[in-house]
């Protein structure tokens, strides 16, 4: 099972996984930890490899618009979740290229791939968990929803579980911190690894099972969901001194009423409800894996009082910083 990236032809490889020295721990877990400097491509690259499924996640900086070649031989249903920059892929097999965006996931199934991913941003940053087909399967829910993608796997094809990318919400962003700064050691480590790899597939599921309740309306066109997803971007690029409504609406060339009704159906909240939701999750991970005190958390998160941060922190998950953090 071997992943290669290559810049232009198959002389110029920037990564193949086949000729790395993993590290491997007490439980077996195998690690590998790789920085690259390569022409206009630089960046870092960890993977943790586990007996059913590995994840995958890193940085990298391009100083131009990239073409970047891969092969891939594994079979595998791959979580893939892209926490900045946007990327269009084509696979050989596939007869039309797809985008992923910044913020955005999706679930994939491939068997020994060929293609190209063109990266336009100067950063881009991924998670991805690529599972065994047969672990992903005894967790597929049976529902007429997942029908075709079972199909998919059965048939060794290639294919996606949903139709068009979704929204990577603050539950899903705070389990990913979790694994990437998980500080459990040996067998302990792998059972946090399991039970989180397994959380974070199930908010993915839902979120796909609910796509046409809360994720997508039908009659939403597709330049209006590009202009949330830019919203979105604005909104957490400025989350401790957020934009007021109607310069937010301007600056993404719609209406304030237009946004407040199309962020809701495209994010299944308002605004000012995502806003909160993203610092309380901020606020629980600081709390949670830093050392820093109630009043530095709320400072962090833009709250000027810190009673204001706690009762809002209470209200979102029924208890107190001070007690969460005691």
């Amino acid at each position: 099972m071997e992943l290669k990236l290559h810049l232009n032809d198959i002389q110029n490889i920037v990564f193949e996984s086949g000729n790395q020295q993993y590290n491997i721990d007490e439980a077996g877990i195998r690690e590998l930890d790789i920085s690259f400097d390569y022409k206009e491509l630089k960046g870092r690259y960890k993977e943790i490899v586990l007996d059913n499924f590995k994840i995958g996640y890193g940085s990298n900086t391009i100083s131009k618009k990239t073409t970047l070649f891969f092969e891939f031989d594994e079979e595998t249903v791959e979580m893939h979740f892209t926490l900045q920059g946007n990327s269009s892929t084509s696979i050989n097999d596939l007869p039309n290229d797809f985008s992923i965006g910044s913020n955005t996931h999706n679930i994939f199934y491939c068997n020994d791939i060929r293609g190209r991913m063109e990266w336009n941003s100067p950063e881009i940053r991924i998670f991805e968990i690529n599972l065994k087909p047969t672990f992903f399967e005894q967790y597929l829910p049976d529902d007429g929803l997942f029908d075709m993608f079972k199909k998919i796997i059965q048939n060794k094809g290639i294919g996606f579980l949903s139709p068009h990318n979704h929204p990577i919400t603050p539950p899903m962003l705070t389990i990913i911190n979790e694994i990437i700064n998980c500080s459990w050691k040996s067998t302990y480590r792998q059972l946090f690894l399991e039970a989180k790899v397994l959380e974070l597939l199930l908010l993915q599921l839902d979120q796909i099972r609910l796509c046409d309740v809360c994720v997508v309306n039908v009659n939403t066109s597709k330049t209006i969901i590009d202009k949330m997803y830019y919203a979105r971007e604005i909104i957490l690029s400025k989350l401790n001194a957020p934009m007021c409504l109607s310069d937010l609406a301007r600056v993404v060339s719609t209406n304030e009423c237009t946004l407040k009704k199309e962020f809701k159906n495209v994010f299944g909240t308002t605004v000012f409800g995502y806003i909160r939701d993203t610092k309380m999750e901020q606020a629980k991970n600081m709390l949670l894996n830093q050392k820093l005190s109630v009043n530095e958390v709320s400072d962090r998160v833009g709250y000027k009082n810190p009673q204001h941060f706690s009762t809002a922190f209470k209200q979102k998950f029924g208890v107190s910083p001070s007690r969460l953090k005691g």
